[in-house]
């Protein structure tokens, strides 16, 4: 099958993949990925990838850099051979790698396909501190790795203090010879630079000559024991740090299985992060594996075509399709289709998401084979035909029920009526097989056998005629036209030439091709017609959507102004009765004289009372007739605090509808109250008026009654955009620090007009999406100012 694969050119999709891999070991799996052989591995795989995907959603993932290669040293320490400090730190790296990715688990706090390998982690805390306390870098062992170590570098550096002085001293005695002032240093002591001419007045031993000549290099007499001294320590120093590397490595080998299972873990979990950092940056979608061979890509794209260019189709195989056979002009993207099929069902049968939206289906297979290019096989000497032969001979060999057998221009390269007839026995054998096949075709007998045979259906590629470049839609259900006179007509060639042509042609295959072309013209009508009706759905829905939210936002009013005249009788009663409660206790002690004057009092508070609630619940200024009222009257509805228009007269119960903005209102008669122009605009500018007299009274009511968070799901953008926007502003007013707009999920669309609110708000100091337990990426939170 690797052949199919690379046909295909599913090893350029895995180098995309690879480039997000950091592990050497990680590279080499993805790179060596194919399809799994069971259902039940390749949802295993997608899980997998949907579960690292997730984390990614929320900016967490692993951190995997610096990801040693450590096969090499996992050989040695299984000898028990010592490592080098280089070996050693790679060691450190991967114990910090899987430190990171423990507590990478401990914090996400949520139960993935990822556990088994979370799970299999050990930190081996005390092998880390043992490696970073000892080995400071690739070439430095500390001091501190022994009480060994420490004493003959102290001893090392008594002897180079003394070096040093003595150098000042001798660089003083000599130094009318020097050519430079400087102590030199050769294979490891020290040295003058003495000028050539004057090497007999130092005692010493040469130990090198410049390329000049011009110099010539000494140890000094007074430095050659103290050189010797020190390079003797030096040995001893080589001979403790090889024995404090081999005593770590000891200890590591030890530990060899713990650390060969975390470095096993690791490398599988970067191999799964590689695929969901992939299908993160692509944009790519998880896919659902069907059994049935049905096939349902929605938007579906060539992965490895310019985002910019390529154009995105929607195909529908169902199961009962054995055989789709596309026909159409060249250019018209045919080719295209076959290898965006063919890699779609290779990614995703290997565990990787697919350049589609969401909820697209893809159909299991054990093998998809595939023939496509026109490559000749120059070393066998055969020709285009039989290159093809060759390949399909192969693949009807192999091919069973459960594979995808993918063909472009089946049976080309040879005689039109042999190639015809080859091709439609070929589909025929693989129908009687139940072999699920696509396949691309100039013939015209393909066309008719796919109108005529049940299980076998027609596709073709849109192609405008007026621009001569191919749509890339893809019409399912109706055959392709070549296009050929039309294109050449188009291109220049003469009218006699076409003409002639056209007279050649057989009447059958005339009339079939104006067939053709009128099932083309329907198709794209409907597809038209179609999209109109989808649009106008969309638009009625939305429009009924905003009615049910506004007719719940006034009855949310009414209920309220309910609730507070409720409020307010409650405590008017809960006042007479404290009235009437506090004069029984005095009449029971009090003289006929107080009796009077509580009297007096209890008849003023009650006027008081009877007046406020004649202020909290009064009836119309105007009260209504049914003979007054007239069809377009301007009235007030009392319990709403609404003005509109009156539809309709009222019945015998006296109820009849007013029309307030865009709703139709049932309403009593005992509810409205006359108005006319006049009073709305003496009632506006009152209340402007008011307003402005009490600006900061209305603050502090904002203050209580803006909420920390506004619900926007179910609105369009242009609404919510506005919706937003006023809250913003009581947000603002009422001092908020933080408020939690919560859009939904999705198309996204919500989403992204309210972050784009968000960015140019003066008001806004952040904002993010909502974490675990905050709504996820259906929340945004946000900061102010």
């Amino acid at each position: 099958m690797s052949n199919y694969l690379k046909t295909l050119e599913f090893d350029k999709i895995l180098n995309k993949v690879k480039y997000y891999a950091v592990s050497t070991e990680a590279k080499e799996i993805i790179l060596n990925l194919k399809p799994y052989k069971d259902l039940e591995s390749i949802n295993l795989a997608l899980k997998e990838t949907d579960d690292a995907y997730t984390f990614l959603r929320y900016n967490q993932n692993p951190n995997f850099n610096n990801f040693p290669y450590l096969a090499n040293a996992f050989l040695r320490l299984e000898k028990e051979s010592s490592l080098n400090q280089k070996e050693l730190l790679d060691i450190k790296h991967l114990l910090d790698i899987t430190d990171n990715a423990i507590n990478f688990k401990d914090k996400s706090n949520k139960s993935t396909t990822l556990d088994k390998y979370f799970d299999k982690l050990m930190p081996l805390k005390n092998e880390n501190i043992n490696i970073s306390t000892k080995i400071l870098s690739e070439t430095e062992v500390a001091s501190s790795a022994s009480t060994s170590l420490q004493d003959l570098r102290r001893k090392k550096n008594i002897l180079k203090d003394r070096i040093n002085l003595t150098s000042e001293r001798l660089l003083n005695k000599y130094k009318n010879y020097l050519q430079e002032p400087i102590i030199s240093n050769k294979n490891g002591k020290s040295c003058l630079q003495i000028k050539s001419e004057f090497k007999s007045y130092v005692k010493g031993t040469v130990l090198d000559i410049s390329t000049t000549g011009l110099s010539i290099y000494i140890e000094p007499q007074e430095l050659i024991e103290i050189n010797n001294e020190i390079s003797n320590i030096e040995v001893k120093e080589k001979i403790e740090i090889d024995k404090i590397l081999y005593d770590i490595s000891i200890s590591l080998s030890k530990h060899l299985t713990e650390l060969k299972t975390n470095y096993e873990n690791l490398i599988q979990l970067d191999f799964i992060f590689a695929k969901a950092l992939y299908a993160q940056h692509e944009h790519h979608t998880l896919p659902t594996i069907t059994n049935d061979k049905n096939i349902e890509l929605i938007n579906c794209k060539h992965p490895l075509i310019d985002k910019d260019k390529v154009v995105p189709l929607d195909v529908i195989i169902e199961p009962s399709c054995y055989s789709l056979i596309i026909t159409g002009p060249n250019t018209g993207g045919k080719t295209v289709f076959l290898k965006t099929i063919g890699l779609i069902e290779l990614m995703s049968l290997s565990g990787l998401f697919i350049p589609c939206l969401d909820n697209s289906k893809v159909a299991f297979f054990d093998n998809i084979f595939a023939d496509i290019g026109d490559e000749q096989s120059i070393e066998q000497s055969l020709s285009t035909f039989s290159s093809h032969m060759t390949n399909i001979i192969d693949i009807l060999k192999y091919a069973t029920k459960n594979s995808l057998c993918l063909f472009d221009e089946l049976a080309t390269g040879t005689d039109p009526v042999e190639g015809a007839n080859l091709a439609i026995s070929i589909l025929n054998d693989l129908k009687d097989r139940q072999i699920k096949v696509i396949a691309t075709t100039h013939y015209p007998e393909l066309k008719l056998y796919a109108m005529s045979e049940n299980n076998v259906k027609n596709g073709s590629f849109e192609f405008d005629i007026d621009t001569l470049k191919p749509t890339y839609r893809l019409l399912l259900g109706i055959p392709g036209k070549s296009n050929a006179f039309a294109i050449s007509k188009r291109l220049g060639l003469s009218e006699k030439i076409i003409n002639n042509a056209k007279s050649l042609i057989n009447s059958n295959d005339e009339k079939f091709e104006d067939i053709i072309s009128n099932l083309h013209r329907d198709k794209i009508l409907i597809e038209k017609e179609k999209q109109e009706i989808k649009q106008l759905k969309e638009e009625a829905d939305e429009l009924k959507n905003k009615v049910i939210r506004q007719q719940k936002g006034l009855n949310d009013r009414t209920d309220s102004e309910i609730r507070r005249a409720k409020e307010e009788a409650r405590k008017i009663l809960l006042n007479a009765k404290k009235l009437a409660d506090d004069a029984l206790r005095e009449i029971k002690t009090a003289s006929n004289k107080d009796i009077e004057s509580k009297r007096t009092l209890i008849n003023s508070e009650i006027k008081n009372i009877n007046n406020d609630m004649i202020e909290k619940v009064k009836g119309p200024s105007k009260p209504l007739s049914s003979k007054k009222i007239r069809i377009g009257s301007k009235v007030k509805i009392l319990s709403m605090n609404s003005i509109g228009n009156v539809e309709t007269l009222p019945d015998k119960d006296y109820n009849l509808f007013v029309r307030v903005g865009i709703l139709r209102i049932n309403v009593n008669l005992r509810d409205l109250e006359l108005i006319n122009d006049d009073n709305i605009n003496i009632e506006v500018e009152n209340l402007t008026i008011k307003k402005s007299q009490n600006s900061t009274k209305i603050k502090i009511e904002k203050s209580n009654a803006v909420e920390s968070s506004i619900n926007i799901i179910g609105m369009n953008t242009d609404e919510a955009t506005i919706v937003v926007d006023k809250y913003l502003d009581d947000c603002v007013l009422s001092h908020l620090p933080f408020a939690r707009i919560i859009h939904g999920r999705g198309s996204g669309a919500l989403k992204k007009a309210v972050h784009e609110l968000l960015r140019k708000s003066p008001l806004v100091k952040d904002f993010r999406l909502g974490q675990f337990g905050e709504g996820q990426d259906g929340v945004t939170i946000v900061n102010f100012e």
